[in-house]
């Protein structure tokens, strides 16, 4: 597969977890400290879209430099899949079932696999999909982090 189809993939993957935080940001208007939290976790998917858009132009201008791979794009198209259905069963999701569906996402394979096939067509892109890597494992963390909050507030006020 050409490598400018896989990092348009990424970066669909990217877009739609940006807007998915975004509607969680705006689902969750009433509470200030949650709409934040996704809003600042979009905006952060949309600086790594930008990210790849960056790296698909410098496929664009030196194309011999990277090789085709082999990449399974129905990893792609079932994390987008399951946003569509997410956000089509849940109309008005409690924020618990946002931060667990949120964590599901962030871990999904697709999330990741992308990672290694890339650097496998040209290494001297590993800096970029490295800082996708890490920006991804802090963003689990920080959801992570925010359940258990929202969890020990709900045993308190319980």
């Amino acid at each position: 597969m050409q490598i400018l189809t896989v990092l348009s993939a990424i970066e669909s993957i990217e877009f739609s977890v940006a807007k998915l935080y975004e509607w969680f940001s705006e689902v969750f208007s009433n509470d200030r400290e949650a709409s934040g939290f996704f809003f600042r976790l979009a905006m952060q998917e949309r600086s790594h879209a930008n990210m790849v858009a960056f790296s698909k132009g410098m496929v664009r201008r030196s194309p011999t430099e990277f090789s085709s791979i082999d990449f399974d794009m129905a990893l792609v198209d079932d994390l987008l899949q399951k946003v569509t259905d997410f956000r089509t069963q849940h109309p008005q999701p409690s924020l618990v079932q946002a931060l667990d569906f949120a964590m599901a996402i962030e871990g999904h394979a697709a999330e990741g696999i992308h990672r290694s096939t890339i650097i496998q067509s040209n290494p001297d892109v590993s800096n970029m999909i490295n800082s996708l890597a890490k920006a991804d494992k802090e963003h689990f963390k920080l959801l992570k982090d925010y359940a258990k909050k929202i969890q020990r507030r709900t045993k308190i006020a319980g």
